[in-house]
């Protein structure tokens, strides 16, 4: 079986587009793997695909489309490195609210109990958490104000290296 990924890939401006493309170039190892986006369900190959692609379908279609906006950035580590996100203010909740109802039916067994769930996007890797974090200050320094909507549900896996999408769902507009 394939491993399975649902994500959010951001509608965004030319400008947000742009600012988040710069600093992902720089500091973003996925950056080639696939465009900015909210990662809503991870890494799952234990469901069948049509069951995983109903499930997704399902939780979309009575999920209305929305608008978010990042303002800040946050870091975190993962396996001894830092990580670098744009956390959103606005939509912060219905992410949230997405992941944990994608987590649900045959889901649930799946859910990672060792780690929270942030709504973020990720848009720079660093050597540790302290690099991260100048990162984050040099962000914060310049100004983030980031905005755009979620509009639709991709479901994706990684061939070759890159992110393959193999289904889209769109919300409820």
């Amino acid at each position: 079986m394939r491993k399975l990924y649902t994500v959010a890939f951001p509608t965004l401006s030319e400008d947000d587009a742009r600012f988040i493309a710069a600093i992902r170039a720089r500091h973003d190892r996925q950056a080639s793997i696939l465009g900015p986006h909210f990662t809503l369900l991870f890494g799952c190959e234990a469901l069948d695909e049509a069951s995983y692609l109903e499930h997704v379908r399902t939780i979309a279609a009575s999920t209305g489309a929305f608008p978010f906006t990042c303002l800040d950035t946050e870091s975190d580590a993962d396996d001894g490195r830092g990580v670098v996100y744009l956390v959103p203010d606005l939509g912060r909740g219905e992410i949230t609210a997405l992941h944990d109802r994608l987590y649900t039916g045959p889901m649930a067994p799946h859910l990672r109990q060792d780690a929270h769930f942030v709504a973020h996007m990720t848009i720079g890797h660093a050597a540790d958490v302290a690099a991260a974090a100048a990162l984050c200050d040099a962000l914060q320094a310049d100004g983030v104000d980031v905005a755009g909507s979620i509009d639709a549900l991709a479901v994706g896996c990684v061939e070759h290296g890159r992110f393959v999408e193999l289904a889209r769902f769109a919300l409820r507009h």
